[in-house]
């Protein structure tokens, strides 16, 4: 810590520390920050993939005079703190009566009144004019830097004239600046020597630059990199230095671990435990493969394998610095997070990349888990002398995610940077390092498509990498992301495709924005019997089969659409079950799988589900009962699936839970079985205008599977092929249910109520693609033309927002760990309830815990959270 030194009024502060009084202790000198915060953008435009993203977006190579010129811009983000009522926040609410203005003011908008009080104008006008001959984006770029706090600032009619005031003899403002424009034209000679080209005028570099800002901000006010300036300091000699060390310790600037990579035989079976590569995962290692690759292959073939084997070859090749692997739910991420970190530790035994499990309330960094504590500070570990701490940074703030080495996380996390949400750009700049990968990408709706259209446009415009992962992408899906990339990609590539020529795409197999590749599968073909039957509504009936098969020894998954309906498939079970082994338990408590379990439970459900129905399952009998968080992430076995009807590529994926291992099975089930629950007589009519069992569209839009067409596309198919081979089949079965030109030809046959839903439809997804449009961030604005909307709610998933509701004191939970924090859905919750409420009326009775929400009831126990409303 550096020596203390005391705050004169006349002199201006950067950063301030208090004591728990409130009172100042020490101050960090406001051009010392911004000396901080300029070495720090220096360093990370030395970055490898920083420097290659930068150079993309610009449209041109920068050179050193370019880098100090964008240096002294972002050295000027904080020029509105010398305004005086900025100043005042020395004092909180005690500002001396002598102090120019008596209210404290913040540093954004103020920024811009400067140039509108002639003394400080005056002040800084001999800097104002070197950078404004730097060309016409100096203007924007300079807006982008003072708009480091997340959002764009603009200038507006206000009374921020009078924060400039001075006061003779207390403090003057245009001193401040006076001293802020000799500062920079003395520290930064480079870039006020004449000539140079203009700086990049290219809106997105624009919007690439106002990220990089934002993150050196962060890192130039983390005192653990940045102490506060001693007594006499000259800040400029030790900030380039203090920049260095803040890079190098978060892993921003990745040379050492690709220089010991490089150095060792880079292996497949070393890197992954063992084993050598299917052909997939062995044609991610071409290098000739473009910056977009779309990855088609079965369930349990080793997709996750082949898209990390291509971030290594990337990463070794210098063509990215880090990974973020995005997954389709916290689940999903919390699995792979395990793997991934293995995997490092067998590249790297020693100091590997940090591993990052980026998601909010599950963080983990290193295999360490985050504390929270207040003030938005986290402990790491119960070492308060935990010296690697300092290299979790990443992992302390949700904002912060994407500048991890290595980190993963959900969908959400990397949507953000590209939405009108604050920190956009923060996110964007640190993506912009990665190879971003994204699972089940066909696993989203048509707002959630527009966002991520546009998160991929932006990271391959700056020269990021992605890798798309899919059980079975359609054609139309397929053909619109590779044409997110404009390079040499082919007209063939990109034309519609008819249905008979979707259908001979080859399966498995890798795409680029160059061509479409067949890949060999693994060679383990699974021929599946399905059959529908008409008893959707008749839980009874389910149960019947569930128990005639456990009867045979037989592990049986029932995969339920909606929560209720598998709530009311255990209550059945439970009726007529012979022997309670059967039933998938906790400590002997029922239960089954779903969304609606707190967050202190859902990791227990898990473990359990892969305990006993996974690789290494034990034998005997088993049903299990759950909803969609049984079809994806979770890797478990069995070896009869009842299923509600949904859409084939869904189906598909419930399908890779059947058979997934090599494990023995009862003689009548050597060949994977299931049965499709459809609505009585197998007629979807009825759902045209009464939604039932997450089947069909609701009156004002939305439904769990609301395209009652390609529903009925899916029916037809068990009927015309009731033995299938997996993944042999796999394409036909999705284009049949899928491809525009048959769900045309279906809604003619079946006439004018059909026709209407698909214009309804077809309406509903026109107006989340717009509302997606309009809440996304487009890099091709010149950055700072419009401002993030406010009053609206901006969010990676469309509708109302989820909440999670949180218990002061500790509840007991029905399998021993105590409920904390528990989410809850939003259509769930009443109308407007306010954000601030608070579960009331908590009571605990028989292992059940019941409270209100506003005038809703809840109840939590064995079967989840369920609503009171109809009891």
């Amino acid at each position: 810590m550096s020596e203390e030194k005391p705050l004169k009024d006349s002199e201006a502060f950067g950063k301030l520390e208090r004591g728990a009084d409130g009172n100042v202790l020490r101050s960090h000198p406001l051009i010392d920050h911004m000396i901080d915060v300029a070495a720090c953008f220096c360093r990370l435009a030395g970055c490898r993939s920083i420097r290659r993203a930068m150079e993309r977006s610009a449209g041109r190579q920068l050179t050193d005079q370019d880098v100090t010129r964008l240096a002294v811009l972002a050295f000027l983000h904080d020029i509105g703190k010398a305004n005086s009522g900025f100043q005042a926040k020395r004092w909180r609410d005690r500002i001396p009566v002598a102090w120019p203005v008596r209210i404290s003011a913040g540093h954004g908008p103020e920024a811009f009144k400067l140039f509108d009080v002639p003394t400080a104008a005056a002040a800084v006008q001999p800097l104002i004019e070197q950078v404004c001959s730097w060309g016409t984006a100096s203007d924007p770029l300079l807006i982008a830097s003072i708009s480091h706090h997340g959002r764009p600032i603009k200038d507006s009619p206000g009374s921020s004239l009078l924060f400039w005031k001075t006061q003779t003899g207390a403090y003057d403002p245009a001193s401040v600046l006076r001293a802020i424009a000799e500062s920079a034209l003395c520290l930064y000679p480079l870039a006020f020597e004449s000539g140079g080209e203009d700086l990049p005028d290219a809106s997105a570099f624009g919007h690439l630059f106002a990220g990089l800002v934002q993150l050196a901000d962060w890192l130039g006010s983390d005192t653990r990199f940045f102490e506060f300036s001693g007594p006499g300091e000259a800040r400029a000699a030790r900030a380039t230095d203090l920049a260095d060390r803040a890079i190098t310790t978060l892993g921003l600037d990745a040379e050492d671990w690709r220089e010991r990579l490089i150095a060792t035989k880079q292996d497949f079976a070393r890197t992954f435990g063992g084993f050598p590569p299917h052909p997939i995962q062995a044609a991610m290692g071409d290098d000739t493969l473009g910056p977009l690759v779309i990855l088609e292959s079965e369930t349990g073939s080793g997709k996750t394998e082949a898209a990390l084997w291509r971030y290594l070859q990337l990463f070794r090749a210098g063509e990215v610095d880090s990974l973020y692997f995005a997954l389709p739910t916290r689940v999903a991420a919390g699995q792979l997070y395990k793997r991934v970190q293995d995997t490092l530790d067998r590249l790297w035994p020693e100091n590997p990349p940090l591993a990052l499990r980026a998601l909010p309330g599950y963080v983990a960094a290193d295999g360490q888990e985050a504390k929270a504590l207040p003030d938005f500070k986290v402990l790491w570990s119960d070492d308060l002398n935990d010296q690697a701490a300092p290299h979790r940074w990443a992992g302390e703030n949700a904002k912060r995610f994407l500048a991890a080495p290595i980190a993963v996380g959900t969908i959400d996390q990397a949507l953000l940077g590209a939405l009108q949400v604050a920190h956009a750009h923060l996110r964007h700049a640190t993506l912009a390092r990665s190879l971003l990968v994204v699972d089940e990408v066909h696993a989203s709706d048509a707002y959630m498509t527009v966002l991520l259209e546009q998160l991929l446009k932006a990271h391959l415009n700056c020269g990021g990498h992605a890798v798309l992962l899919s059980a079975t992408l359609g054609s139309r899906a397929r053909n619109r992301y590779l044409a997110l990339n404009a390079e040499s990609r082919t007209s063939s590539l990109l034309a519609a495709m008819p249905f008979a020529d979707a259908c001979q795409v080859p399966y498995p197999a890798i795409s680029d924005n160059q061509s479409l590749c067949a890949v060999a599968g693994t060679g383990q073909c699974k021929c599946v019997r399905w059959t529908a039957r008409d008893i959707i509504d008749s839980p009874e009936h389910i149960v019947e089969l569930a128990l005639a098969a456990a009867a045979q020894g037989a592990k049986v998954l029932i995969v339920r659409n909606t929560v209720p309906a598998a709530i009311a498939t255990v209550a059945a079970l439970e009726a007529k079950v012979p022997d309670r082994a059967w039933l998938f338990q906790i400590n002997g408590v029922v239960t089954l799988h779903h969304s609606r379990f707190s967050r202190q439970d859902r990791p227990i459900l898990d473990a359990a589900i892969e305990e006993r129905l996974g690789k290494n399952r034990s034998s005997g009998a088993l049903i299990v009962v759950g909803t969609q968080t049984l079809e994806q992430s979770l890797d478990i076995d069995a070896d009869f699936l009842i299923t509600d009807l949904c859409p084939m590529d869904v189906l598909l994926q419930r399908i890779g839970r059947l058979h997934r291992h090599a494990n023995e099975r009862p003689e009548p089930y050597h060949i994977a079985q299931v049965v499709i629950l459809t609505p009585t007589g197998n007629d979807l009519t009825p759902l045209l205008t009464r939604p039932k069992n997450g089947l069909g569209r609701h009156r004002n839009g939305g439904g769990v599977y609301d395209d009652l067409r390609v529903l009925e596309a899916t029916r037809r198919l068990l009927a015309d092929k009731p033995v299938v081979n997996i993944p042999d089949d796999n394409r036909y079965l999705v284009e049949a249910a899928t491809h525009p030109e048959r769900l045309e030809a279906l809604q003619a046959e079946l006439g004018e109520a059909w026709q209407s839903l698909a214009a309804k439809l077809e309406g509903d997804t026109s107006a989340e693609k717009t509302i997606g449009h309009l809440h996304t961030l487009d890099v091709q604005q010149r950055f700072g033309e419009e401002e993030f909307p406010t009053g609206v709610q901006v969010g990676t998933r469309l509708g109302a927002q989820d909440r999670v509701v949180r218990f002061d004191a500790e509840q007991p939970g029905p399998f021993g760990e105590p409920l904390k924090a528990l989410p809850i859905r939003h259509h769930l919750l009443p109308k407007d309830l306010p954000l601030d409420v608070e579960p009331s009326a908590v009571t605990h009775h028989e292992n059940c815990t019941t409270f209100r929400l506003g005038e809703a009831l809840f109840r939590y126990s064995r079967l989840g959270l369920e609503s009171l409303k109809d009891q």
